[in-house]
């Protein structure tokens, strides 16, 4: 077979690429198959934290950081402890994950990684680089995409991790929100946090006609990250987010001395635009353009994990890739697309509603409806929580767009 032609290519080697890669190394099935996995990164840094919550019977990549059993979430003026049995909460460091998945990989001579920068992805599976042009029979992407999800490169914001290709306008009537952030790792020289419960969310900030909080990851009792959190249409300015943090610090922690250790700023786009694992001949979109990023929470680790295996899952069972398998249930996709029309219009601020969420109902009940795991009477019941007005005008509002979410 010639050397630029490959079984498998996957477009983009972050978390979507390098978790499908892992599952065809380790499957007998794709063991006389060539996977090609591309990315313009070699992961050589921390580039991101990911958060999630999981039962101990869940199968998780070796690389957990800090595990929580306890959480709190601070309302404008209430305080919930967060009883999360039978979950806990679990936080991986970006670099970490890499270099596991790195160090995997190169057990297995059937999977190559390479280096360089992918320009474009045709409808004939061939993938364009600074390198040259690669053939696959199937090919994977998650590194480009049509719709402009994230802003632009900035002093901010430099490096994206989507590029776009052949970019069109973002669409009417869908919601195009941001869930921005800038988080500070610190170090006090007195102990500060009890390092056995997450602050998950707090929204004593001044919300400033958005939807903002505070979530805290304390490692030890003079070590955590606090992390400043807005959704949004558009980026805040440097200086705010640096404000707020020191605001909070000094207000909420009561901390007066401290050292910034590490910093890190994120963009997670939250959309209903209908970013599907669909499928354009053979080249199928996984990761944040294929619809694996929670659109109403921006979470996606442990999405991810699960959508892979059981996406290979099916692969091996069938022979052929589905990528209808990819896919959350459409109900789901239209109660978020609804939740969020209610915050991107305003309809119910974000405090409100989040607080009701979960000073009315269990903590267990809210993730599970967040991993699309809820029964029917669960999500009726959690359907009942917020104020039910808003919600109706936002269904309203998206109703000639629901069909297509």
């Amino acid at each position: 077979m010639d050397q630029r032609n490959f079984d498998i290519i996957i477009a983009g080697g972050g978390l979507s690429g390098l978790t499908l890669a892992l599952e065809c190394a380790r499957r007998p099935f794709f063991q006389g198959k060539k996977v090609l996995l591309i990315d313009r990164d070699n992961k050589e840094k921390n580039d991101r934290t990911w958060c999630f919550w999981a039962t101990d019977d869940e199968i998780l990549p070796p690389v957990i950081f800090k595990t929580w059993n306890n959480c709190r979430f601070f309302g404008k003026n209430i305080e919930i402890p967060m009883r999360l049995k039978p979950f806990r909460y679990h936080m991986v460091r970006g670099i970490d994950f890499y270099n596991w998945a790195k160090v995997e990989l190169s057990k297995h001579a059937h999977i190559q990684r390479i280096t360089t920068n992918i320009t474009s992805i045709d409808d004939a599976s061939t993938v364009y680089t600074d390198q040259g042009e690669y053939k696959g029979t199937w090919v994977f992407n998650s590194a480009l995409t049509t719709q402009p999800l994230l802003p632009d490169s900035s002093a901010l914001y430099p490096n994206p991790p989507l590029s776009l290709q052949n970019a069109k306008s973002p669409e009417n009537g869908y919601t195009w929100l941001l869930q921005h952030f800038r988080g500070w790792i610190i170090k006090t020289p007195e102990p500060a946090f009890d390092p056995e419960v997450v602050t998950f969310m707090d929204y004593r900030p001044d919300q400033n006609g958005e939807t903002r909080f505070v979530y805290v990851l304390p490692f030890s009792e003079n070590r955590a990250m606090v992390e400043f959190t807005v959704f949004s249409a558009a980026l805040c300015s440097p200086e705010t987010y640096d404000a707020e943090l020191k605001q909070y610090i000094r207000q909420h922690l009561n901390i007066q001395t401290y050292k910034v250790e590490e910093e890190e700023f994120g963009v997670i786009p939250m959309t209903d635009y209908p970013l599907q694992a669909h499928k354009n001949g053979p080249v199928i979109q996984i990761g944040t353009v294929g619809g694996f990023v929670k659109a109403s929470s921006g979470y996606a680790f442990k999405r991810t994990q699960r959508k892979t295996r059981a996406f290979v899952d099916a692969w091996e069972k069938t022979g052929a890739p589905d990528p209808s398998v990819l896919r959350s249930p459409k109900a789901f996709r239209i109660f978020d697309s609804i939740m969020l029309r209610v915050l991107g219009d305003g309809l119910l601020p974000g405090h409100i509603f989040f607080s009701s969420l979960f000073q009315k109902l269990e903590t267990p009940l809210v993730f599970r409806f967040l991993d699309e795991d809820a029964t029917f009477v669960e999500t009726l019941r959690l359907l009942n929580a917020p104020p039910a007005l808003p919600f109706l005008k936002a269904a309203f509002r998206q109703m000639k767009k629901l069909f297509y979410v």
